[in-house]
């Protein structure tokens, strides 16, 4: 950018940009801006952002590897927020920082590499995406400078290693995006068949760049507007990723019966007492969010264990509805979302009948060479209600992983089908069974 004097701001000052990008709180680029319609903005991602640039910070798009704003040292991010089911805004998708190079990357550390240079300060515009709206009608929600918290460095520095470890060691063709928590190896070519090489083995792997998934972006938002709380670090505990230091705060409370935490903490016997002490120990209130399990997309769920390990209970997964199951494949479906979900799992063991003591926690996600399993169960019951016989379920005895069984009151409680007469309501269940060993195996790892 040149260095003549924008009328609106100063561009060598990133206190001065950051106070104009907040103008645009509340408003569009239609109103804020001579912006015109965007032609077929479809096509082309980024054209937001792209638009911003151009018509109201008024300088030229470039594809530049320097910071827009390259006096100032900031760079210019405009990330989609769009509204859940239940209204909830959150980040659209992830954010793409800069390419992996294979070859160079090996030779970096954390502390030096390209990537914390292009994440270091950063300039965020969350806008509302809207499917059907020109972008220059969407609505800014936030306009905010941005630093990596302190808080989150450790866990992003496990997960760049996780990644760059696995080119160091000649597998780069492995990497996956459930290897890690915040940040993610994205594959990012323009068609699906291009391949790189790569330095430690003459196996090709998929271009690759830096990501924020897009939890961590739903994190970012929900930080920047005071949603959630963080985990307190005490010291010596700066250099913890995430699963040790929510660990290190239930290790005081293992050994207790749900019963004296509940004393403990004062909580009251109810359906969601187990849920509440989870918080209380995590260092948060009843009705806030702990911030670094929402940026890891991590979900509390409170697992009881048998004295012989096996889970007194399945899990269970929201009621579905059958005509939304019936034309929704398994890869676009909510079953998939809950599975693809990152868990907190908070262990509670069997200490004699009926009485449970907190024993563990871990985090799990369903394993890639599982979901074909899973939705083999999905496409049975999909079938089923295609015949009209959404009262047959998928038993567990016929699935290693899943199974679906009514989830309603009692028999009263039904939903209508597409073809048949109304059914109970049914979800789905993973096996008590299948549970057990992947438990097993995950506080073994």
């Amino acid at each position: 950018m040149s260095h003549d004097k924008h009328p609106a701001y100063d561009p060598t000052s990133a206190r001065s940009i950051v106070e104009y990008a907040k103008r645009l709180e509340g408003h569009t680029l239609r109103e804020m801006s001579d912006a015109p319609e965007l032609q077929d903005p479809h096509k082309r991602r980024g054209a937001f952002g792209n638009a911003v640039e151009e018509y109201y910070f008024k300088y030229a798009i470039n594809s530049d590897s320097a910071p827009d704003f390259s006096e100032a040292g900031l760079e210019l991010k405009a990330t989609p927020l769009k509204r859940t089911k239940k209204g909830e805004l959150v980040a659209k998708e992830r954010l793409v920082l800069t390419m992996i190079d294979y070859m160079s990357v090996p030779a970096e550390t954390f502390e030096t590499s390209h990537l914390l240079d292009k994440a270091g300060d950063i300039l965020f515009i969350f806008y509302i995406y809207e499917p059907e709206t020109n972008p220059v009608d969407y609505k800014v929600e936030l306009a905010e400078r941005w630093h990596i918290p302190t808080e989150d460095l450790p866990q992003l520095k496990k997960d760049w290693e996780t990644v760059v470890n696995k080119i160091r060691s000649g597998h780069a063709e492995d990497i996956s995006g459930s290897d890690t928590l915040y940040l993610e190896a994205c594959t990012k070519a323009a068609n699906g068949s291009i391949r790189r090489k790569q330095p430690f083995s003459d196996v090709l792997a998929k271009p690759r760049a830096w990501a924020l998934k897009a939890s961590y972006m739903t994190g970012i938002e929900r930080q920047l507007l005071n949603k959630t709380r963080v985990i307190k670090r005490e010291s010596g505990e700066e250099t913890l990723s995430l699963l040790p230091l929510v660990r290190r705060r239930f290790e005081p409370f293992f050994g207790m019966t749900q019963r004296e935490l509940m004393d403990h903490f004062e909580i009251s016997n109810s359906k969601d007492a187990c849920a509440r002490i989870t918080k209380r120990i995590l260092g948060v209130g009843e009705n806030e969010d702990v911030s670094e399990l929402e940026k890891a997309n991590a979900k509390p769920k409170t697992i009881r264990l048998k004295a012989n390990s096996r889970p007194k209970e399945a899990i269970s997964f929201p009621a579905f509805d059958y005509f939304e199951l019936e034309k929704t494949d398994f890869e676009h479906s909510d079953f998939h979302a809950q599975l693809d979900q990152l868990y907190l799992f908070v262990i509670y063991r069997e200490r004699e009948k009926d009485v449970y003591a907190l024993s563990d926690v871990c985090f799990w996600r369903m394993p890639e060479k599982d979901l074909s399993e899973a939705k083999r169960c999905y496409e049975q019951m999909r079938q089923n209600v295609r015949e009209g016989r959404a009262d047959l379920s998928v038993k567990s005895s016929e699935n290693r992983c899943c199974h679906v069984r009514p989830h309603g009151r009692d028999s009263r409680d039904t939903r209508p089908q597409p073809y048949g007469e109304p059914v109970v309501k049914k979800c789905f269940w993973l096996n008590q069974g299948y549970l057990q060993e992947e438990i097993v195996l995950t506080l073994s790892s």
